[in-house]
């Protein structure tokens, strides 16, 4: 439902967008946006798609000492949880002590290199690689036809993100007040 409606919210941001360059600039500043806002939305779609895959994925592999059942006072109070229950009775300890503990407790947090490498493989999804590749064909194709706009490029490329920060925003927004 979010990508649907993020979607349609560039579509008519496209057209209403394009439809006054063609007004009011040249020929070339519409292809510019045009070619710029499709892949720049393109890429974010892409992103947002993969990166919703990545938090089911993990969210189904997950087990559930990985969640924090703090309260919200204590999240609050403590966000690094530097003031556990369990490490307030180690004050007799010496400093010593402390940190060869503190050095196992990292090295057991360290993830398997295999594991890492499975993270960063999805983090390459084929289909944000392919928007990619998209945005830099459409840049090579208006800079050989001569239609390159860098002022609307540069700037339509940027429209597409502050369109998504702004809509999650207000979509977030929304389901905070609906719940309250």
């Amino acid at each position: 439902m979010l990508f649907a409606r993020l979607t349609l919210l560039y579509i008519s941001a496209l057209l209403i967008g394009g439809g006054l360059i063609f007004i009011f600039a040249s020929k070339s500043a519409l292809y510019s946006f045009i070619v710029a806002f499709i892949t720049s939305s393109l890429v974010v779609l892409a992103s947002f798609k993969n990166y919703k895959n990545m938090v089911d994925k993990r969210l189904a592999n997950a087990s559930g000492e990985e969640f924090d059942d703090r309260d919200e006072l204590d999240k609050i109070e403590d966000p690094y949880n530097l003031y556990d229950e369990m490490q307030a009775n180690d004050e007799d300890k010496s400093f010593k002590d402390i940190i060869k503990e503190e050095k196992q407790r990292l090295k057991e947090q360290k993830r398997p290199l295999k594991q890492s490498i499975s993270d960063s493989a999805r983090a390459f999804n084929y289909i944000r690689l392919i928007a990619y590749a998209i945005l830099v064909t459409g840049f090579f194709m208006l800079l050989k036809s001569k239609n390159l706009n860098m002022a609307f490029y540069l700037a339509t490329l940027i429209l597409p993100n502050i369109i998504a920060i702004v809509f999650l925003m207000n979509f977030n927004a929304g389901k905070y007040i609906e719940k309250n």
